[in-house]
């Protein structure tokens, strides 16, 4: 279980540029990471270190994701397609 200082430190790390990425970043942070193993764990903080449009490309699967990232890639992909309003 992560200790309360790196959940702060991750969450300063949400904040991004793009409010996408923020409500994305955060809310994998807040709904997922505290359960996910450590290799999954390991990677949503590398994935902190890339650029938010390519994170964001790779959310909306405009470009492909590195096979590191894909577990997080579509856990987010799966955030957002849940917000997205259901068209009748």
């Amino acid at each position: 279980m992560p200790s309360n200082s790196e959940i702060n430190r991750l969450r300063w790390r949400c904040r991004r540029g793009m409010r996408e990425m923020d409500l994305l970043l955060g809310g994998y942070l807040n709904s997922y990471y505290a359960d996910a193993p450590a290799p999954v764990q390991a990677a949503f903080q590398a994935i902190l270190e890339e650029l938010d449009q390519d994170i964001y490309d790779w959310v909306m699967e405009r470009r492909p994701c590195p096979d590191d990232y894909a577990d997080i890639v579509h856990q987010l992909q799966q955030m957002t397609n849940a917000r997205r309003p259901q068209s009748n």
